[in-house]
């Protein structure tokens, strides 16, 4: 941060663009190699969700600075509505892959989910502030009126993206099973006591994990944005709260877990301008028109030396990239791992990882050692 301390503020935010990200990775790398003498040494960029979203941009800008890249989940075509269609995308692909995967599960879950939903919003928000362990009654909900499902159901559409083969600080392996077995285990569906217990016991698995198990501790309220929301987080408070208002917004509306219509007045534009002022709007077209969105995955940007891999337990792989236009002119990779959840491809081996993820690991390693390789050689190293 360029400004003394931690402050975020809308009179520094302006400095937070993805161009300008990509810049100080230039400026940084560039740097490195200078001090360790290191001007031939070739680079490889990683990373996930938006990091990937970011490597993919590195290549496609900065293909002087790094040679290759692994962009695991990387979202990209969600950024491209004008290309949805064609791809086989619509504002429901987010949402149904999360139900899909609570289906596969456990066909019963939903059912359970929908029953539980009803619970919790029958009952009193006072009586729920207990059994869910929150601090204020606002954190239910943080817009008015309060919706006492809205956490539960924040917990719910983010989990699926999370459901790793082993365990991850509080979430137990294959959380979304584990999920659907205390929601289908606990009881008669038409009762709202143990309905909601059993709501509330999966909210606190996923929300509250930061949470020391005491007397004195409870959930606190999470920033407008967040919970009651766009479907995967948008417009509010914080560095992500402001780049959606700005070139990250997700115009997604839900269906299954939960019935939304996006609205870019209510749920983008009202937001932004309250927190980041009246000049502040989300350009949602703006990745596409300065980097490209699915004509990078579709080959037809000339960007090459890139590896894309998605796992379809993950609601983001919707708009990642799967195949170009025509494999045959195509130098870029693409992995698809069934039982993967969100970059779990980056995360370190596991022995309770499934073959398809060990597998995408061992030809990525080989293909980014080649890309090594060539470059040596091309420079007669």
């Amino acid at each position: 941060m360029p400004f003394g301390d931690d402050s975020f503020t809308p009179e520094n935010a302006q400095y937070l663009t993805t161009e300008q990200v990509l810049e100080d990775y230039v400026e940084l790398i560039t740097h490195v190699k200078e001090k360790m003498n290191a001007q031939d040494c070739p680079v490889i960029a990683f990373g996930g969700s938006y990091g990937g979203t970011l490597t993919t941009f590195m290549r496609a800008s900065y293909p002087n600075v790094i040679i290759g890249g692994l962009a695991a989940s990387a979202p990209i075509g969600y950024y491209d509505k004008d290309g949805w269609e064609a791809h086989g995308v619509d504002e429901f692909t987010w949402s149904d892959i999360v139900t899909k995967v609570y289906d596969e599960a456990d066909e019963q879950c939903m059912e359970y989910i929908h029953a539980a939903i009803d619970a919790v919003d029958r009952t009193p928000t006072s009586d729920l502030v207990p059994i869910f362990n929150v601090c204020e009654e606002s954190t239910f909900s943080p817009k008015e009126p309060i919706v006492n499902s809205d956490l539960f159901i924040y917990a719910l559409e983010g989990l699926p993206q999370q459901n790793y083969p082993y365990k991850v600080n509080a979430l137990p392996a294959w959380p979304v099973n584990y999920t659907c077995g205390i929601l289908v285990g606990s009881g008669a569906i038409d009762n709202d006591e143990t309905l909601v217990k059993a709501a509330a016991e999966v909210t606190n698995l996923v929300l509250g994990s930061g949470l020391e198990e005491k007397d004195d501790q409870c959930m606190p309220t999470f920033p407008d944005g967040g919970v009651g929301r766009v479907p995967g987080d948008g417009p509010g408070v914080g560095n992500w709260g402001y780049q959606s208002c700005t070139e990250t917004l997700h115009q997604f509306s839900s269906r299954g877990v939960r019935d939304y219509t996006f609205d870019m007045q209510t749920t983008a534009l009202d937001l932004c301008q309250k927190y980041w002022g009246d000049n502040v709007y989300p350009d949602t077209h703006a990745f596409a028109k300065r980097f490209g969105g699915w004509k990078l995955g579709d080959g037809l940007t000339g960007v090459s030396n890139l590896i894309w891999s998605n796992g379809l337990l993950d609601p983001w792989s919707g708009g990642g990239f799967y195949k170009p236009l025509d494999e045959s002119q195509s130098n870029n990779h693409y992995f698809v791992m069934p039982h993967g959840a969100h970059h779990l491809d980056l995360r370190a081996p596991n022995e309770a990882d499934p073959d398809d993820v060990t597998d995408t690991r061992r030809q990525e390693e080989e293909i980014i050692v080649s890309w090594i390789n060539d470059y040596v050689q091309a420079r007669g190293a």
